[in-house]
């Protein structure tokens, strides 16, 4: 179980780290302008580059999320133990 973990966390964290990388290197080329803009002090540039940041900081953070728990789901069907025949039901009950 241990060397399963090491081995999904490891890949699971380049993964994540990786595409959270590209969100960030496609997304702040365009947040230059505007931090120039809003350093000027304009209100509506300001406000523009606010919510930029957030996007970005909220694609990213979801994208992690998705990666960790793809990584867990992972890490869950390569140390589930399989069930015997005699465990499983042939058929499904119905309440």
């Amino acid at each position: 179980m241990l060397v399963a973990g090491s081995l999904v966390g490891s890949a699971t964290a380049l993964r994540a780290g990786s595409k959270c990388l590209a969100i960030v290197a496609t997304r702040t080329p365009p947040l230059v302008p505007l931090a120039v803009d809003a350093s000027l002090g304009t209100r509506r540039a300001q406000a523009e580059l606010r919510d930029e940041v957030l996007a970005l900081v909220r694609e990213t953070g979801e994208t992690s999320w998705r990666e960790w728990r793809r990584g867990l789901d992972d890490f869950d069907a390569l140390t589930r133990p399989a069930a015997p025949e005699a465990w499983r039901r042939p058929y499904r009950v119905k309440r």
